[in-house]
This record gives C-alpha cells, sequence and structure tokens, in this order.
C-alpha cells in the first residue's frame, strides 16, 4: 500500500505529462491540475511531450524519478501502463482515455462534444461542412471529429470535407482556405477540432470579407479564454476543467491509499458556449429552399475526404 506524504517523509512526486500542443490548446488545464496536486501536499514532476505519441517513452521514464503516481494527458498504450503498474506507480488518464479500461480515467466525453455541435448546425440547415481536424496522434481530436461525422452521416448531410491543421491558431486560417479551395460550393459551417484552430478561421474569414454567422458558422471545442474575448465571441464546447480536476484529486487520493483498487472511469459533459460565430437556426429562404427538396434530390456525402 503507497503512503500518503507525512510531515516525516519528504514526499515522492507526481509525474505530470502533458503534450505542448495540449497546452497550446487549452492553457487553463495545467493550473488546473497543479492547484489539485497541492492539495494532496504533493509536488509535480512535468514531463512536457513534443507530440502526444511520445508519450510511451515518457512514461516509462518516470520508474527512474521515483514517482508515487502518473497523470497522463496523453493517452499512452495499455503495454505502457501495465509496465507502470507491475511497477506499483498507479496511472490515471486526463482528458483521455483507454478503450481497455486498464487505467483510472477522468475525461470529458469528446464523441459526444461533437455530435452535439454537429446536431446543433444541422438543425440550423448546415449541410455542407468543413472540418479542421487535429493532428494524427491526438486522440481527443480524433474523438470529437468521430462524433461529428457520426451525425453528418446519420442525418445526410450533403458533404464534408477534411483539412488536418496542428492545433495551432496559425493553422485555422489555411485549412479554411484550402477547404474553401476544394469545395464548391462553400461550405456554410466549419467545424475544428480546438479553440486556436477555429479563431484562426474566423480571422481569416474576416481577411476575405466572409460574413459570420451569415454565410458561414464556425465552431470550436475546449471554452477557453481566448474565445471569449469580444473579438473573437467565438462559439464552442467548454469543458468542465475544475470539475474534472476535482474528480482527479479524488482518484488520485484513491489509488494512493490503495494501489490494487479497480480502474475507474468518469466522464463528464461538456457546457455549449453559443457565441455569435454559428447559426442554429435556419433563415427563412433557406428552410423553405430545403423543405422543398424531395428525398432523392437529398443525397448525403458518401465518402469524407481527407488533406
Amino acid at each position: 500500500m503507497t503512503e500518503l506524504p507525512t510531515s516525516e517523509s519528504p514526499p515522492r512526486p507526481v509525474a505530470l505529462l502533458i503534450a505542448r500542443a495540449t497546452l497550446l490548446a487549452y492553457p487553463e488545464l495545467l493550473p488546473e491540475l497543479l492547484s489539485r496536486i497541492e492539495r494532496l501536499d504533493l509536488r509535480a514532476l512535468i514531463f512536457f511531450l513534443e507530440r502526444e505519441s511520445d508519450v510511451d517513452a515518457a512514461m516509462r521514464s518516470t520508474v527512474a524519478y521515483k514517482v508515487c503516481a502518473a497523470i497522463a494527458a496523453a493517452r499512452p498504450s495499455e503495454t505502457c501502463i501495465a509496465t507502470l503498474q507491475r511497477s506499483r506507480i498507479p496511472v490515471i488518464l486526463y482528458n483521455c482515455f483507454s478503450r481497455g479500461g486498464v487505467a483510472t480515467t477522468v475525461s470529458c466525453d469528446h464523441a459526444e462534444c461533437g455530435r452535439t455541435l454537429a446536431n446543433l448546425l444541422m438543425n440550423g440547415a448546415h449541410r455542407r461542412f468543413g472540418i479542421i481536424s487535429s493532428p494524427s496522434d491526438s486522440p481527443v481530436g480524433e474523438e470529437r471529429i468521430k462524433g461529428v461525422l457520426e451525425v453528418l452521416r446519420a442525418r445526410g448531410a450533403l458533404a464534408a470535407e477534411i483539412v488536418q491543421g496542428d492545433y495551432s491558431h496559425g493553422s485555422g486560417g489555411p485549412a479554411l482556405d484550402e477547404l474553401f479551395k476544394r469545395m464548391k460550393p462553400r461550405p456554410s459551417a466549419v467545424i475544428a477540432a480546438n479553440d486556436a484552430m477555429a479563431i484562426g478561421a474566423l480571422d481569416r474569414a474576416v481577411q476575405l470579407g466572409v460574413r459570420v454567422p451569415r454565410d458561414l458558422s464556425i465552431v470550436g471545442f475546449d471554452g477557453t479564454q481566448a474565445a471569449s474575448w469580444p473579438s473573437h465571441q467565438l462559439t464552442t464546447m467548454r469543458q468542465p476543467l475544475a470539475r474534472m480536476a476535482d474528480a482527479a484529486l479524488e482518484l488520485l487520493r484513491k489509488v494512493l491509499e490503495d494501489p490494487e483498487s479497480a480502474p475507474e472511469t468518469r466522464l463528464f459533459g461538456a457546457q455549449l458556449v453559443p457565441g455569435r460565430t454559428a447559426r442554429f437556426a435556419p433563415r427563412r429562404r433557406r428552410a423553405a429552399g430545403l423543405a422543398a427538396l424531395s428525398a432523392p434530390d437529398m443525397q448525403p456525402f458518401a465518402n469524407v475526404k481527407n488533406s
């Protein structure tokens, strides 16, 4: 049984593994986690990952630092999780999860976030979608876009085109340019896998003279502070980072007290932040035109095209 720190014994650190792209996507995540770790009188040993795919190598290196637990904000392989568990290092996955249920997990339900935004946009009579996806090694981004595509296919969207971004603001503008180049007619809605890319697309739309949301709806994920700035007022899904951090603290205490406890998964819903960049209700003329189309005319997209 792992001992919680006492005044007589210096605490073993908690390893916190986080990708630079994750910090770029939602910088509020790290302070929330660190403040909770400090409440247990523990200190954090932070491992910054250049890419999320580096998480396995970083996880294995934590053994040498004699950490008491590892919190990974990137999804390691099940083999790597098992390696740490054999070394009696409990693993908590934060804002990502392992499909095998082999580690305690605290995460936002990213696929459901994607489904929510896609349904709202479909309700607004959008039928042509541009999608700015995450880097290929980001399970969180993949889950979000997976949820979006489930709804678009089920509800008969006419077109969906995917261009990959890198989670940065700088990748949002070029991604929008590429979507406009590929899609004729242009999409009426763009869904970006995080706020930074959505804001980049929004800034580019303004440069091009595109009226948002009248001509183009743009939405993102994360609910970052930048999304709420008056110049942006982005429509997004806000993750409940404080509640998730509280749950992580509770589960960290639990696994430290009983490393043999069964893995537990807690998924959290996100909150819609309406903003001013998306139209969720159909314009009257557009709604009338769509209603006049016969069922055979409304053919859903057969294949999603990727960059």
